[in-house]
């Protein structure tokens, strides 16, 4: 859903993008201008600033940059929506409905979240009203009543009615039961889903319980599985969430790391020993939704799976959903079948740091589990498998630098493991690339359209002379088009924080960097930027041309076409010294 730029501009112009951040960043005024410590990385010298006539921010160290609506996606790690949310309530600003729910939509979601919430409570006073089974079971694996009550957890009764019965009794209908997934029917009604279990309540990222997981605990129990987690329903995709997210994600912000687990008993231990920025899978395979939930808070991801083949197993299946979305966890080695839960059973957090900062890179924990080293059919399946994980690296410096790694590791030359790589998708990367100074192909293109926002006046003479098919950057050639076309004739006079509306969040740094960077306005020197972009333009169409009498050479018409580019970027070089420029451009 996008709102309508109406109510963003009007969101926008009552939230002050120095008030705003001013609540999460201490500004000190500086010219015309607000600086900070950048928010977003560590620094020692302030390079963090915001304008409050642009209504932008801009870090000059990371880059990061945006509005009002960005820094909110970007400090609280939310949604465009949510974000827009947020400020709208801030000034109390009444946002529109696009679609209305129906009233049954409406009474149901309501109904599943009330059952939810009412079965926490239920279960919850189960567990810790009096002494019981599952308390007993809790003690003896070292759960306190601090974690009891930080994660809420509960206990499903050996009666099979039990929860049935105490939510009937609050009002709620046999359809919403139903379709809670905390049921199953039995003789043509119903019996709990659950019973005799722990009870692991799941919260979505705002807090509200959407589901359960579950634990059997008497030991030799055999009526079912050991683990019982809620089927998906309206509320809640399991694929979507994370165990521990909710309770968890400040410290993961605070710590920029996030410890990923198996289990809800291991994440709760962890948690008991210090380690409060953890969650876990929800008991099934790391899905790539849940990695994009999670780099919202943080990049740096630590998996600490069980050490036995199967957790092994599941960790390396884990570093390709995390590398396909450019992450690049780190993997924690317990000692041989051993879980985090019976870790600490017989080690302190101190013992644990220690394994934490020996986790391995993808490619030596592929080159452990491997066992690589014992034999040679053993290191080229290692070495399968990392070619695979290679692959997946888009960022291609990024590549070639795991390579030289890899290279080491395995004694094997890089020349190689590249060709490895590109007999696996037919990609052209090449090894050893020399390092050579780094131009942006675009930079005269952003140039041209800085002055433009920053001197709309005095370049006002020259648009009808600059084509939209000069400029090959997308984002530049869209905000172009908008001023071209007058799509939106009021952009170049609410130039700054507005111009961000027409563009996604995510090209935010691109378009902050446009607005913040201001050029002293030449004519000459902008004259000069015209003659390189329609240069370049030509340029480009003279090799299509080259490329198609190649193929159809008695072609007159384009054999004259050609002629005639050939005779205009002649003439552009030729003549532009004699100060012609506004002629030649027509």
């Amino acid at each position: 859903m996008r709102y309508d730029q109406t109510i963003l501009e009007d969101i926008r112009s009552a939230n002050s993008i120095v008030d705003v951040i001013g609540e999460y960043v201490p500004l000190k005024k500086s010219g015309a201008d607000y600086k900070a410590p950048c928010p977003f990385h560590n620094e020692t010298k302030p390079s963090f600033t915001v304008s409050p006539r642009l209504q932008i921010f801009k870090c000059f160290g990371c880059g990061k940059g945006g509005n009002v609506f960005t820094f909110l996606m970007e400090y609280e790690k939310i949604t465009f929506n949510e974000a827009v949310k947020k400020l709208a309530d801030r000034v109390g600003i009444k946002l529109p409905v696009y679609r209305e729910q129906s009233k049954e939509e409406k009474s149901l979601y309501n109904s599943l979240h009330g059952i939810y919430e009412s079965a926490l409570r239920y279960y919850h006073k189960n567990l810790t009203s009096k002494e019981n089974e599952g308390l007993t079971y809790l003690k003896s694996r070292n759960v306190s009543d601090e974690d009891i009550e930080t994660f809420r957890l509960g206990l499903a009764q050996k009666t099979q009615s039990a929860l049935y019965d105490h939510l009937t009794k609050k009002g709620f209908s046999n359809d919403a039961l139903a379709k809670s997934g905390l049921f199953a029917s039995s003789n043509g009604g119903f019996r709990d889903k659950f019973f005799e279990r722990i009870m692991f309540p799941v919260y979505s990222s705002d807090g509200k319980v959407i589901a359960f997981g579950s634990r059997i605990y008497k030991e030799g129990d055999d009526r079912g599985a050991k683990y019982l987690n809620s089927p998906e329903t309206p509320i809640f995709q399991k694929r979507k969430h994370l165990y521990g997210l909710y309770q968890a994600k400040d410290s993961i912000i605070k710590s920029d790391s996030v410890l990923l687990v198996e289990g809800n008993i291991d994440l709760i231990k962890l948690w008991h020993h210090g380690f409060t920025n953890v969650v876990a899978s929800l008991g099934t395979a790391l899905t790539e939704e849940q990695v994009k939930l999670l780099s919202r808070y943080t990049k740096n991801i630590y998996i600490l799976y069980d050490s036995d083949h199967a957790g092994k197993e599941a960790a390396a299946r884990a570093i390709n959903i995390f590398l396909a979305q450019s992450i690049f966890p780190k993997l924690i080695i317990l000692p041989p079948n051993t879980d985090p839960d019976d870790f600490l059973e017989g080690h302190d957090a101190g013992a644990l740091r220690d394994y934490i900062d020996d986790a391995k890179n993808f490619y030596d924990f592929i080159y452990e589990i491997r066992h690589a080293e014992k034999n040679l059919e053993n290191k080229k399946r290692a070495l399968d498998d990392v070619i695979s994980c290679l692959d997946l690296i888009g960022n291609p410096v990024q590549k070639e630098l795991y390579v030289q790694e890899c290279a080491n590791l395995f004694k094997v030359s890089e020349t190689n493991i590249f060709r490895a790589v590109q007999a696996l998708k037919k990609r052209s990367w090449k090894p050893k690339t020399p390092l050579t100074l780094h131009v942006d192909p675009y930079q005269e293109e952003k140039n041209i359209v800085k002055l433009i926002l920053s001197y709309p006046e005095q370049c006002a003479d020259y648009f009808d002379d600059i084509e939209i098919d000069y400029f090959t950057h997308p984002i530049i050639k869209k905000l172009f088009s908008l001023i071209k076309t007058k799509e939106n004739p009021d952009i170049l006079a609410e130039k700054g924080a507005r111009v961000m509306d027409y563009f996604e969040p995510k090209d935010a740094d691109f378009i902050s960097d446009l607005l913040f960077n201001e050029l002293p306005f030449s004519r000459s020197s902008f004259e000069k930027m015209l003659i390189g972009l329609q240069t370049k333009k030509l340029n480009v169409d003279l090799e299509a041309l080259n490329e198609y009498i190649i193929k159809h050479p008695d072609n007159e018409e384009k054999v004259q076409e050609k002629k005639a580019i050939k005779h205009k970027i002649n003439q552009l070089k030729k003549e532009f010294k004699g100060g012609t420029v506004k002629k030649l451009l027509s």
